[in-house]
C-alpha cells in the first residue's frame, strides 16, 4: 500500500507491519534526515564512478512538493539533516540555498536541531560559494582527492585536470578564522591496489595538518557499478583492509587527521537504515541508498505532482529494521553499527558486511 505524505506513512503507524528485531531499534526516529539529488549532471568524469550523468535537474514542480513535504516533516523532529549529493550539487546552487533557507525558517519556528552536509567533488567550491552555503548552514564536507593519480582518475569533463583548482579552493577555505567558521571537510581518498605513495600525505600534512577543520578518509576503490571500474585495479576483500591499514598508520604517524578512526555510539550505522530518511533524486524518483540508485529493491517511492509525496513503507521497514546476530548480541561494538552497517549489501548484495571482524557473512 502506497501513502501520500499528509498521512503518516513514515511515523509510528507504519509499526504494524515491520518485522519485530531482536532489540526494538527506535534509537534514530527522533532523526529526518533528506537527502537531495539536485542534478544528476556532473562536471567530472571519473574513471571508477557507477552512475550515468544526464544533465536534467530537479523540475519546479517537483522541488515544490519536496519543499511542501520537508515543511510538513521536520517540525515533528528533534533533528533534521540535508544532505546534498549528486550528480554534482555545486552545479545547482540556487537550488542548495532555497531549500536550506526554508529549512533555517522552520529551525528558527519549532527549534529542532539543523545540520547538513554536502558530498562534492569541490571543484566550484571557492572561497565566495562556500561562505554562501555557510550561511545556509552546510558546515560538513566530504571531497575526493585521489592523491597523484587525481587527474587521471577523476578528470573534468572536458578532460583536464581538477587536482589543482580544487587543492587551491581548499586551501582558501583554510585561510577562513578558525573562531568565525567553524566547519569540517573530509578529505577521501579512494584507492586502488597498487597505490602505496604515502609522500601525498606528506603534502596534505603540510597544507592542511596544522587545521584540525580537515581529515582524511581512506577508502578502497570498489566495483560500484559502470564500465570504468574494470580497467582499473581494485582491491579484494582479503587485501583492501591490509593496505587501508598501511595508509591510515601512516596518517597516524604523520599526525595527520584521520577519520577511519570514528568512534562512539551509533558512528557506523548507514544512514539508509534511518526510518526516516530518504534520497530525493532530480527524476523525481525517491530511494533509500545512494548508491544503488536504480536498483528495483531501492526504489521507495516517487514524487507526484497531485499527490506529494508517495512512499511504500513496506519497503522503508526492510531498509530500516534489522535482526541482532547472535554474535552481534556478544559484540562489544554492537551498538556502534547495530547490525546496519550497510543494508545494502543485506538487501540487494545477499550478505552483510562486519566491519569488526574484517569479514563478509554470507
Amino acid at each position: 500500500m502506497m501513502s501520500g505524505y499528509i498521512s503518516d506513512c513514515l511515523g509510528e503507524n507504519f509499526s504494524c507491519i515491520q518485522p519485530k528485531p531482536i532489540l526494538p531499534q527506535k534509537f534514530n526516529w527522533d532523526v529526518f534526515m533528506a537527502t537531495l539529488i539536485p542534478t544528476e549532471g556532473c562536471n567530472f568524469q571519473c574513471s571508477y564512478c557507477h552512475k550515468n550523468h544526464p544533465a536534467a535537474s530537479m523540475t519546479r514542480d517537483t522541488l515544490d512538493r519536496i519543499e511542501e513535504y520537508i515543511t510538513a516533516q521536520a517540525p515533528r523532529y528533534k533533528q533534521v539533516i540535508l544532505a546534498w549529493f549528486g550528480g554534482e550539487p555545486t552545479l545547482c546552487k540556487d537550488t542548495v540555498l532555497e531549500v536550506s533557507n526554508i529549512v533555517q525558517n522552520l529551525q528558527k519556528q519549532y527549534g529542532f536541531h539543523y545540520a547538513a552536509n554536502m558530498t562534492t567533488n569541490g571543484y566550484l567550491l571557492n572561497d565566495k560559494l562556500f561562505r554562501q552555503f555557510y550561511q545556509a548552514g552546510i558546515t560538513s564536507y566530504q571531497i575526493t582527492i585521489d592523491g597523484w593519480n587525481h587527474d587521471k582518475t577523476r578528470p573534468h569533463v572536458s578532460g583536464k585536470g581538477t587536482l589543482q583548482t580544487i587543492i587551491n579552493n581548499l586551501a582558501s577555505l583554510s585561510k577562513l578564522p578558525p573562531a568565525e567558521y567553524s566547519f569540517h571537510i573530509t578529505l577521501r581518498h579512494n584507492i586502488l591496489a597498487d597505490d602505496e605513495d604515502y609522500s601525498w600525505y606528506d603534502y596534505l600534512y603540510r597544507l592542511f595538518g596544522h587545521d584540525k577543520r580537515f581529515a582524511v578518509l581512506v577508502r578502497a576503490v570498489g566495483d560500484w557499478g559502470g564500465e570504468g571500474v574494470h580497467s582499473l585495479s581494485i582491491l579484494h576483500q582479503d587485501t583492501k583492509d591490509v593496505l587501508v591499514a598501511k595508509h591510515v598508520a601512516y596518517l597516524d604517524k604523520i599526525g595527520m587527521s584521520c577519520h577511519n578512526h570514528r568512534n562512539g555510539a551509533l558512528a557506523q550505522v548507514c544512514y539508509a537504515s534511518y526510518p526516516h530518511s530518504m534520497v530525493f533524486r532530480a527524476n523525481g524518483k525517491i530511494g533509500k541508498c545512494t548508491v544503488a540508485l536504480d536498483h528495483p529493491q531501492n526504489q521507495l517511492g516517487w514524487v507526484d505532482p497531485e499527490k506529494g509525496i508517495v512512499i511504500d513503507p513496506e519497503v522503508n521497514c526492510r531498509w530500516s529494521f534489522s535482526d541482532l546476530k547472535p554474535e552481534c548480541r556478544s559484540c562489544r561494538n554492537v551498538l556502534r553499527c547495530m547490525n546496519m552497517q550497510c543494508k545494502k549489501s543485506e538487501i540487494i548484495d545477499g550478505k552483510t558486511v562486519c566491519l569488526y571482524r574484517k569479514s563478509e557473512c554470507v
